[in-house]
C-alpha cells in the first residue's frame, strides 16, 4: 500500500506540473482580451493579477484532490488589504501558488527571464509582474504600485531556500517597504516534509503527502526604522527581517 500510494503521488505531481504548464499556455487568451477592455495599465494588471489569483487557486483544488499535498492558512483575514506589502520566505517552489491563491490583486517581483518563457510569459506580462532586470527600476515601480493601493508579494531571498534555513535577506524589500511607507504584513511559510527545495528535481518525492503551512503574522512597526538615512534604514530592517524569519524557520 505505501508502494502503491508513492506511485499514485508520483503520478500526480507529474499531472499537476503538466496542468501548470498548459494552464499557463490558455491564459494567454484572457490575458490577451484583458489588454483589449478599457482601463488604464494599472486596471488591466488587476484584473490579470485576478485571473493568476483564480488559476492558482484552481492549480492548488487539483493539487489537493490528487493527494498530492495539503495547504493550511492561518491569519489569512490579515492579507488583501490596499497598500499592503507581503513578505514571505521561500522554503519550496509550490509556495508561492500557494500564497498568491489567497490574495485576489497580487503583484509580484519576478525573473526577468519569465518575460521570454512561453510558459509564464503571457501571465507575467498580463498581471503586471515587476522585473528584476533593473533593481533601481524594480523599486521604484513597486513603490508607485503600492503607493497606489496595490498590494505585493515579495521573497526577500530572492530564490528558494535549503530546508531549515534561510538564504540571506536583500535589501529591496526593506527599501521597498520604507520607500512607500506600505503595510507590512510577514507570511512565514513551513513546508513538511521538504519537498520541491533548490535543486531539487519534481519528480523526487517525499515519503508522504506534504503540508504546506502559512502563518500570517501582525504588521510590522516601521516607525524604529525611520528617521535616519534610507541606506541604513534599509540596512536595519533587512537585518530585523532576517532575524524574525529565522526565529520562526527555526521554531517550526
Amino acid at each position: 500500500m505505501r508502494a502503491l500510494n508513492k506511485a499514485w503521488r508520483l503520478a500526480g505531481t507529474a499531472l499537476s506540473f503538466m496542468v501548470f504548464g498548459l494552464g499557463a499556455l490558455l491564459l494567454a487568451v484572457p490575458m490577451s482580451l484583458n489588454r483589449l477592455l478599457p482601463g488604464p495599465p494599472a486596471r488591466r494588471a488587476r484584473r490579470g493579477q485576478h485571473l493568476v489569483h483564480l488559476a492558482f487557486r484552481l492549480h492548488l483544488a487539483i493539487m489537493q484532490g490528487l493527494g498530492v499535498m495539503r495547504c493550511q492558512v492561518s491569519g489569512g483575514e490579515r492579507l488583501n488589504r490596499p497598500g499592503q506589502l507581503v513578505i514571505a520566505n521561500h522554503p519550496s517552489l509550490i509556495d508561492v501558488v500557494c500564497l498568491v491563491s489567497r490574495i485576489r490583486h497580487a503583484n509580484c517581483i519576478v525573473k526577468a527571464s519569465l518575460r521570454h518563457n512561453p510558459f509564464t510569459r503571457w501571465p507575467v506580462a498580463g498581471a503586471g509582474f515587476i522585473s528584476n532586470r533593473d533593481p533601481v527600476t524594480m523599486v521604484e515601480e513597486s513603490v508607485r504600485w503600492l503607493r497606489q493601493g496595490g498590494s505585493m508579494v515579495i521573497f526577500p531571498e530572492g530564490t528558494r531556500s535549503e530546508p531549515g534555513q534561510l538564504a540571506p535577506f536583500q535589501r529591496g524589500a526593506a527599501n521597498i517597504a520604507l520607500r512607500a511607507g506600505a503595510v507590512v504584513t510577514p507570511v512565514f511559510i513551513h513546508c513538511s516534509p521538504a519537498t520541491l527545495t533548490k535543486g531539487t528535481p519534481w519528480y523526487r518525492i517525499p515519503a508522504r503527502r506534504f503540508t504546506v503551512s502559512l502563518r500570517v503574522g501582525e504588521d510590522i512597526n516601521l516607525t524604529p526604522f525611520t528617521g535616519t538615512a534610507p541606506p541604513l534604514a534599509a540596512r536595519r530592517l533587512t537585518d530585523y527581517l532576517q532575524q524574525r524569519f529565522s526565529e520562526e524557520t527555526h521554531r517550526s
